[in-house]
């Protein structure tokens, strides 16, 4: 069984060369600068296995009085059983430099019977865990964009939806979030979703997950209250639907290929009480890229922003 490639920044044209004149310039200007350092008696070093990617994801967790680190390890392997480079996360105390693995997810692949034939279903090795990271008080939010799944078809589709685990309580509760493992399968649906690829906090903790390639790589976002993700949580049930999630729907095929949703992150723009969104679209309008402002209510567009050079890829990052 194939699995879809991940999404990565599109390519245009080769880098021009850098010419003496330029690099002379560049040599004077790094003789007149110097770098400095932040606190270098009273600094921690953090490290994680080797060949890990230990630090891909940083994000603070705690309060004023009590501040660690979450640092994503999307290569590390854990306890889960027959799981290869599943991806982790690392709580590290914010003045000590040891550093514990978080259990998001203590199980291994799931198994269903399919016409009778007991049938694995989902596959978790190489699957990012960690890749993206975000916190919101007490809650963690730890996505693995790689992740696929079977699908329930009798044809064995792969799909790269992604997933996510959500932990509430101060590390108490754990739940999945998987709102692109659906049955709109396939490049045409939710099937190359990669939800989890960005994804955010609003002030008032509600989540919101980017998935850049959901509908023919279109793009789209996915937002739920945290209340709403651990009330539909079921662990034995493998397609689960969340009442009162709201998402970005597939338009016309002019915007396939865009990325809507490559980065995330949440904002005030509209004027109301509501938490607004703001989303890169990197190859959107005609490879200019753009930025999205979307409603917080039902992710209706309220303006984009484009770039002015094609294949800008605006906007790869977001930070409010």
């Amino acid at each position: 069984m194939g699995t879809a490639a991940a999404l990565s920044p599109p390519r245009c044209g080769r880098a021009a060369s850098v010419g003496p004149v330029v690099a002379a310039a560049v040599l004077v200007l790094a003789q007149l600068c110097a770098a400095f350092n932040l606190d270098t008696e009273g600094r921690v070093v953090y490290s994680g296995p080797r060949g890990s990617y230990f630090g891909y994801s940083v994000e603070f967790f705690g309060n004023s009085s009590s501040v660690s680190l979450l640092i994503g390890a999307p290569k590390a392997n854990t306890s889960q059983p027959n799981v290869t480079e599943g991806g982790a996360v690392f709580l590290c105390p914010g003045s000590q430099a040891n550093c514990s693995m978080i259990d998001f997810d203590k199980q291994g692949d799931r198994y269903f019977y399919i016409n009778g034939v007991n049938t694995q279903v989902e596959f978790k090795s190489h699957q990012w865990l960690g890749a993206t990271v975000r916190s919101h008080g007490n809650n963690i939010l730890a996505c693995a964009p790689r992740y696929y799944w079977r699908t329930e078809h009798d044809l064995p589709f792969s799909d790269i939806t992604g997933t996510c685990y959500l932990s509430v309580d101060g590390l108490k509760t754990f739940v999945e979030y998987a709102p692109c493992r659906t049955e709109r399968h396939g490049p045409v649906g939710q099937g190359y979703c990669q939800g989890g690829f960005s994804a955010d906090f609003t002030k008032d903790g509600r989540v919101v997950l980017g998935g850049p390639g959901s509908f023919y790589w279109q793009g789209q976002l996915i937002s739920a209250t945290t209340e709403e993700i651990v009330k539909a949580y079921y662990p034995s049930y493998f397609l689960l639907s969340v009442a009162g999630q709201i998402q970005t729907r597939q338009v016309q095929g002019s915007y396939d290929d865009s990325y809507l949703g490559y980065s995330v992150a949440g904002g005030e723009f509209s004027g109301d009480d509501d938490e607004d969104f703001v989303t890169g679209v990197p190859k959107g309008l005609m490879l200019y890229g753009a930025v999205s402002i979307l409603n917080g209510r039902d992710l209706t567009s309220l303006v984009n922003l484009t770039g002015e050079q094609v294949c800008a890829h605006l906007d790869g990052v977001l930070f409010l």
